[in-house]
């Protein structure tokens, strides 16, 4: 016995009996009271049957009549099959086309004819409707559906329905097994609250499974939630895969927060919330109509709304004209969740006609300057989309990717740390990184500015540089060179570093401890946030002796130096204020103490330390109450950098 879950819809003209036609197949009247009442379906409606093999296949019932129509494309995003039902005695009517043209639009994968009310007509009758039926279907869909003829009112046939029904259904199970093991992924068709469960969501899990517990991602909000329970055609689950329709009760989540249209999927789930799109129409509706911006109306997963529609030209090539491409922009004043190579239906705003139908290729705006390129790389995607990976845009149009996006590596590029980097693109790259530190030292964030490349990525470049000793890091700026790089030291020697530095001309005097000399020092308290202190504490640097350690190490790296005292300096600020003393001067000129400390605007306290640490370096020797100056820098900017 194969096992499988569907959801499966019903789409049609008004009248054509849809409402009465789930009825006969479920038992289950889909129609609410006042809808009955006028005889018209206008939301959508639920139902579910038994296979007779025990799985169960959930039914959408959506509006017949135009004025709907933004209703009815909300049911057709997730289903697996779509009974196109035609009254016997009507057959083809305008709604009936526009359907078949939303139902293509909105990526249904498989169709069913059926003609419903077969009592009202002959047998020679319902022949020729049937293969009037099928060649029109196949000129505007391409699809060969298969037809069967019953009465939802007599019951005649029904047994054939439900027969051909379940036998595509199982044809497609082995895809369906493939999807469970995706990323959840649920548009909100209708939002309430439950006396006991608070906020309750009702969808159709399209990929997937759920539990009670799992925590996922509400979009476009994009705001974690908790599932709190899970309900299944009317029975409590404590665990669902796709595809069912569900029921889904979440924790502390206001209902007021939530609508129609809203996705429910997991943080992996590649979700977007974005008020730009670029999609690819789809062939068949180019022929037809004239492309030109213009206010529209969307229809994507459950949600539809208005956005502005711009078609994208072709660039002129030698004074050719303009050409259109298969590419346009849709434009939204909200965020709406999205997926690449998701179909979306594109409809004239005011009315029931279908514009064009779809596909995402990009989410979200991207500066001007870089279109181009993407509209190059969009021309040049497969038809169809369903096999190719997302991440290869991203790939082509920035150089580098999370290696995660791909199961298999992909040609041509080079793994470093989390990322793939074009081999292309590496290359340029690190040619530009060294050119723009050769004439000005940066920091990563600075040059990930600079150069438009995420953060992470700048990092994996300069450690791959560093580690061919291309470069080196000195006070958070990356420079050319080999030596001593700041980012080798422990996170507990950094700390401090940052410490001495923060003190400036103050000098950093670690003899000021608590009692017992293992309190943490009051000054590194005051110059770190709480997260440092913490590590501080956490690596034992609260003990005099760890932190005496640490400074040593530092003075011996010649990352400080050490006055008397004993003061610590940062070695760059010490090799300035030398540097400032002895400019201008020449060997065996003399320099009193008041022109040393307005030239390093030291205090006595700092000044004598200073003063001995650069007759210590032989620098100066002094002579009674003045220093002779003994050597100079070879050039004024010698002494500016740290010694390696």
């Amino acid at each position: 016995m194969t096992s499988y879950r569907a959801v499966i819809g019903l789409a049609g003209h008004v009248d054509h009996g849809k409402t009465l036609l789930i009825k006969a197949l479920t038992g289950i009247t889909t129609a609410r009271a006042h809808e009955q009442a006028i005889g018209m379906t206008q939301d959508l409606g639920f139902a579910h049957f038994d296979d007779g093999q025990g799985n169960t296949i959930g039914v959408i019932d959506v509006p017949g009549h135009e004025r709907y129509i933004r209703n009815m494309v909300a049911g057709l995003w997730s289903l697996d099959l779509v009974l196109l039902v035609i009254a016997a005695d009507e057959g083809w009517m305008p709604m009936t086309g526009d359907h078949l043209r939303l139902l293509k639009a909105m990526g249904v994968p498989r169709l069913l004819v059926c003609i419903n009310k077969c009592d009202l007509v002959s047998p020679d009758e319902l022949d020729l409707l049937e293969e009037s039926l099928l060649e029109r279907v196949m000129d505007e869909s391409g699809m060969v559906p298969d037809i069967v003829s019953v009465s939802a009112k007599t019951g005649a046939n029904m047994a054939a329905l439900h027969a051909a029904i379940v036998r595509q259904l199982r044809d497609m199970a082995e895809h369906h097994a493939l999807r469970e093991q995706a990323a959840p992924r649920l548009y909100v068709d209708r939002v309430f609250t439950a006396n006991g469960t608070g906020t309750v969501l009702t969808g159709t899990l399209q990929q997937g499974s759920l539990k009670v517990g799992d925590k996922l991602r509400l979009y476009p909000a994009d705001r974690e939630v908790q599932v709190r329970s899970l309900q299944a055609y009317h029975q409590s689950v404590e665990e669902i895969g796709a595809v069912c329709r569900v029921a889904v009760g979440l924790k502390k989540v206001p209902h007021k927060e939530v609508t129609r249209g809203y996705c429910l999927t997991s943080a992996t789930g590649q979700c977007e919330a974005a008020t730009h799109l670029i999609v690819r129409l789809n062939a068949e509706s180019l022929s037809t109509k004239t492309l030109r911006t213009q206010e529209v109306e969307v229809a994507l997963g459950s949600w539809h709304g208005r956005a502005r529609f711009v078609p994208i030209k072709e660039a002129p090539i030698n004074e050719l004209p303009i050409k259109d491409t298969r590419l346009a922009r849709l434009i939204f004043t909200s965020p709406i969740p999205c997926f690449f190579g998701q179909p979306l239906a594109i409809i004239r705003h005011g009315s029931s006609e279908l514009l064009h139908g779809a596909r995402i290729v990009w989410c979200g705006d991207i500066h001007p300057a870089r279109r181009k390129t993407l509209h190059a790389l969009l021309g040049e995607l497969p038809d169809p989309l369903d096999r190719y990976n997302p991440a290869t845009l991203q790939l082509g149009l920035n150089g580098y990717v999370l290696a995660s996006r791909f199961d298999q590596q992909p040609a041509q590029v080079t793994p470093l740390a989390d990322w793939l980097l074009d081999n292309h693109w590496l290359a340029q790259s690190r040619d530009q990184l060294l050119a723009t530190l050769a004439s000005e030292p940066l920091s990563a964030a600075e040059l990930a500015t600079r150069f438009g490349i995420a953060l992470p990525v700048i990092q994996a470049l300069l450690q791959q540089l560093k580690s061919e000793q291309l470069v080196r890091l000195h006070h958070d700026k990356w420079q050319p060179g080999s030596g001593e790089s700041e980012d080798d030291l422990g996170e507990e020697a950094q700390l401090v570093l940052k410490v001495v530095r923060d003190q400036g001309k103050e000098g950093y005097e670690p003899g000021k401890l608590g009692p017992g000399g293992v309190a943490l020092d009051p000054f590194i308290t005051r110059k770190l946030p709480a997260a440092l202190q913490q590590g501080l504490l956490r690596n034992g640097l609260q003990k005099n002796c760890a932190l005496q350690k640490q400074l040593r190490n530092l003075a011996r790296l010649q990352y400080l130096v050490q006055l008397d005292g004993p003061i610590y300096y940062d070695t760059a600020l010490y090799n300035q204020m030398v540097a400032a003393v002895l400019a201008g001067q020449q060997v065996g000129d003399l320099i009193d103490m008041a022109s040393l400390k307005e030239i390093t605007r030291l205090s006595r306290k700092y000044a004598i330390p200073f003063c001995l640490r650069m007759e210590m370096d032989g620098w100066v020797r002094r002579e009674e109450n003045e220093r002779r100056v003994l050597r100079l820098p070879q050039t004024q900017d010698a002494l500016q950098q740290e010694p390696a």
